[in-house]
């Protein structure tokens, strides 16, 4: 694993801690889910690993022998799997606990400049340009896959045989310096919850036209907002969006596994962002924001994480 990764996880362990530090009000660390999560998809992968090397052991004069053979080949793999989901689920987990932390540090003083931003480039609020009745159900599923599509792809890099390091260093540093730090740039709640935060009733047609799992959610991460606690889930960021980020991180990555997916994942990172806008989770500017970063954060882990040779 490149030094990088661990260099990112280590920074934002510091940052975490001097939020917590400097916090009104201690918010106990609460997001394990995560690391589990990340360990879940690491099991999954061990058990495909073991499945395949089984398989092809099957076809040969000696069964055992080379199924022992064909998982010490393995076991370099494992291993480096096993780095990166514990890395990814560390990172994750502490990227929650800062997001929780949010309304304890800074006040949300970015979202009128953003709202006014989005309307002089795009001529009206966005959100109406990217709604339809028949598209919201699907901008909803699509939140739903956000979560499942990051880490399988996340796993598909960590199992693969070429050492795609660059992938993984991108990966953290799109979570951690955009995501962790950069939500504390330009503290913002979103479209969704502007008039709960008192900027007046600019996006209440929004929100009474929104879908029901939407305003459920936004009323679940409300009220751990007024109680000033942390639950699975919890925090309320908006710039930059994380969510479209690593949509976009994800398209690169499938890019890099495989070419031909590189369209796929475009359109999918597309509707993500366009999901963002339409359910008032995000201004427009959120998801261009993470979106570009996480071209960078690639680009540069490309051309200075050195890639191993395929294993």
């Amino acid at each position: 694993m490149s030094r990088s990764a661990y260099i990112l996880v280590v920074i934002q362990i510091l940052f975490v801690a001097m939020l917590a530090l400097v916090s009104t009000h201690p918010v106990p660390f609460v997001f394990g889910r995560p690391l589990l999560a990340a360990m879940s998809f690491w099991s999954v992968g061990l058990a495909l690993v073991l499945a395949r090397t089984g398989w092809l052991a099957l076809r040969a004069d000696r069964p055992l022998s080379a199924f022992g053979a064909g998982l010490k080949d393995e076991v370099p793999i494992l291993i480096r799997a096993l780095k990166i989901a514990l890395l990814a689920g560390t990172a994750l987990a502490l990227h929650g606990w800062a997001k929780s932390m949010m309304p304890l540090i800074v006040d949300f003083r970015a979202d009128a400049p953003l709202a006014n931003l989005d309307l002089a480039i795009f001529g009206q609020d966005p959100w109406r340009l990217f709604r339809s009745d028949w598209l919201m159900p699907i901008y909803g599923y699509a939140y739903l896959l956000w979560f499942p599509v990051t880490f399988v792809t996340l796993g598909f890099i960590a199992f693969s045989r070429r050492d795609l390091r660059p992938a993984v260093v991108a990966f953290l540093a799109t979570l951690v310096v955009c995501g962790t730090m950069g939500q504390y740039l330009l503290p913002s709640a979103g479209p969704i919850f502007f008039e709960r935060m008192g900027f007046g009733p600019r996006f209440a047609e929004l929100v009474s036209t929104n879908h029901f799992s939407f305003n459920r959610v936004s009323d679940y991460l409300w009220l751990h907002y007024q109680s000033r606690d942390a639950a699975i889930g919890t925090g309320i960021s908006a710039m930059p969006s994380v969510h479209v980020a690593l949509a976009t991180w994800t398209a690169c990555a499938a890019f890099r596994l495989w070419r031909p997916l590189a369209i796929p994942a475009g359109v999918y990172a597309l509707g993500i962002w366009a999901a963002s806008i339409a359910s008032g989770w995000h201004y427009a500017t959120d998801g261009l924001a993470g979106a570009i970063l996480a071209i960078v954060f690639f680009i540069l882990a490309e051309r200075f994480v050195p890639e191993a040779k395929s294993t």
